[in-house]
């Protein structure tokens, strides 16, 4: 017991009530360089965020609730005279005051480490041991602007007023506390942090903006930061097919396309919308006592099943979200749209492992305690689905990864262990998980449909292992397979400061993905659906929200093309932050899915 206690003692928590507590975290003059510290903002209760796991120069620097994921853990390196560099943990790249700018309000990004005086921060005291970090080059403060709490707003550089935004708390990662002034970090208890969006590794996949509250049904008008998502009380899912067949010449009850996306309630009532999609992505729950409570307490508000607050029912978030789908209206009239939900969670698994990313959520489904409550949470989440005739995406990036290790046979989970009532049948594997999550949705969820998400990074050198990989996985007894054409706007990705990259399309581009999606729909006798599509059009001035891209206007040019191609549904939406929406799209996607349910539809194939 001694030596516990003197453990603890050294790396500054202490044992009290028998749970670890900080006692000191680093402050000015005692920072550790061989350790890695969380920055949380005394104003907001955030922490200092490389956004969407970037690893690009340039990047934009943001605050986000705490989860302790590596794009947000931070290294000081010293550079001398009291100055330091802040490397990033995920991208090994350092806090930069982009262009050498002395301005006020400049943001503050990431960069390759040159070391340069415009990388280099000194910490001065505030109180209770917060700092303050001053660019070298620059003499500001690196501030959260006007004390923001939203979630992802940019880093900025303002002259040192020593304001509460302009004070940083350092927490060692891994460790508890650190929740600033306003409370509204995670920083101990059981409440699970909210992630912040993660981008999919290596290329085009990117995870959820952070869902906000929804208010519960009947309290105003219901929002959320995430993407809204509503789902039709009619029409069930196609029948799985035998591995190889032809795809289904239906989905989801309907013979054509579905077109549909991420919008506010105004935007899908404004068009005859099939389909909107919402992310669920949350550390599971800590007992099975939060499936079974009336209502939720405060500190579970990060985890998915309390997202709508402590005045609700665990699960809210998904009833409410189906009452919202079976109510849909067009022009005054009811016109039930279909739920995706876009099941995201083996990275907040792998974060409880202690990895995060990759090696993390390979890590949590071979251990038994881990995917035991990820399964629970499954479980759950398809019981307040119930007879909704929703769809499920599951775990996006996840089977890329699982590719990249070899055969997803033998990449190893503890599935019969974990599921043993559900899926003691299944094998220990990558493949044994995947069959056991379809198997569960059919069971518990019995007229959803439900899809793996088809994570092919390699697709342009390697498609023939794609389909073997997805064979393997059983793709063949899934009802669908879902993917991603890129995640942001063009014209975002084209800027200097997001890599300068050319992800906008031409025909040559177009038709060499549709062919991949049809080699793929073809191996595993499945249709593809489409998602998070960006949503930018080329009327757009390459400002935030609104900014230039062709995939709308270049795919309702080309549905019988995606038809051929068995593509049975395309959803667009905002990737990240900054992105057109369709509210910010001048109605370009409103107006071409009125003029495409006007013409009849495209009919599967």
């Amino acid at each position: 017991m001694y030596q516990r206690r003197s453990f603890w003692a050294a790396v500054g928590l202490a044992v009290v009530g028998g749970s670890v507590v900080v006692v000191n975290t680093a402050s000015a003059g005692t920072v550790d360089t061989n350790s890695w510290y969380l920055l949380v903002n005394r104003s907001t209760g955030e922490v200092l965020d490389a956004p969407a796991y970037a690893t690009s120069d340039g990047a934009p620097m943001a605050q986000w609730s705490r989860n302790g994921g590596t794009n947000q853990q931070w290294k000081f390196l010293d550079s001398g005279d009291g100055n330091y560099r802040l490397q990033n943990r995920n991208s090994g790249k350092v806090l930069d005051d982009y262009g050498w700018s002395k301005t006020e309000g400049s943001e503050l990004v990431q960069w390759r480490d040159l070391n340069g005086a415009n990388q280099q921060f000194r910490m001065e005291k505030s109180p209770d041991g917060y700092v303050r970090l001053i660019n070298r080059f620059s003499g500001k403060a690196v501030e959260v602007p006007g004390g923001s709490k939203a979630e992802g707003s940019h880093i900025a550089q303002y002259h040192d007023w020593a304001g509460p935004q302009q004070q940083w708390q350092l927490v060692p990662a891994g460790s508890a506390g650190g929740t600033g002034n306003t409370g509204s970090g995670s920083g101990s208890g059981n409440a699970t942090p909210t992630p912040s969006p993660t981008a999919a590794a290596p290329t085009a996949s990117t995870k959820p903006t952070t869902p906000g509250t929804v208010p519960a049904p009947g309290g105003g008008v219901p929002t959320s930061q995430a993407p809204s998502g509503t789902r039709p009380a009619s029409a069930p899912p196609a029948s799985p097919t035998a591995g190889g067949a032809s795809p289904a010449k239906s989905l989801m009850g309907s013979t054509t396309m579905l077109i549909g996306g991420s919008m506010e309630d105004s935007s899908a009532n404004a068009a005859p919308f099939d389909v909107r999609y919402n992310y669920v992505h949350s550390q599971p729950a800590p007992s099975s006592d939060y499936y079974t409570a009336a209502r939720c307490q405060d500190s579970w508000g990060g985890w998915w099943g309390c997202w709508t607050g402590s005045t609700t029912a665990p699960g809210t978030f998904v009833t409410y979200r189906d009452s919202v789908a079976a109510k849909a209206t067009y022009q005054g009239k009811s016109r039930p749209q279909k739920q995706l939900w876009t099941w995201y969670s083996l990275r907040d698994l792998g974060d409880a492992a202690g990895q995060g990313d990759g090696p993390g959520e390979v890590q949590a489904i071979n251990r038994t305690d881990l995917l035991t409550r990820y399964l629970n949470d499954y479980r759950f989440f398809l019981q307040k689905i119930g007879t909704s005739q929703d769809m499920v995406d599951i775990e996006p990036d996840f089977w890329g990864y699982v590719r990249s290790l070899g055969n997803p046979h033998q990449v190893a989970a503890q599935v019969k262990a974990a599921n043993p009532t559900d899926c003691g049948s299944q094998e220990n594997s990558a493949t044994g998980l995947a069959q056991c999550m379809i198997a569960m949705t059919h069971k518990y969820a019995p007229n959803t449909g439900v899809g793996l998400h088809l994570s092919c990074f390699d697709w342009q050198q390697n498609t023939p292992q794609c389909a073997k990989d997805y064979a393997d996985l059983g793709a063949k007894n899934a009802d669908f397979l879902v993917t991603d054409v890129t995640d942001r706007d063009a014209g975002w990705y084209a800027l200097p400061a997001h890599g300068s990259k050319d992800t906008y399309w031409n025909d040559q581009k177009g038709f060499a993905a549709l062919a991949f999606y049809k080699t793929m729909a073809e191996a595993v006798g499945k249709p593809v659906v489409l998602w998070q599509v960006p949503l930018g059009n080329m009327a757009q001035n390459n400002t935030p929200n609104h900014y230039k891209d062709d995939k709308v206007d270049w795919f309702f040019s080309h549905l019988g093309q995606a038809a051929d191609a068995h593509v049975g549904g395309i959803l667009f939406g905002a990737g990240w932050t900054e992105q057109t929406t369709p509210e910010t799209d001048g109605g370009n996607l409103i107006n071409k899915t009125t003029a495409y349910r006007n013409s009849g539809g495209t009919p599967l194939k």
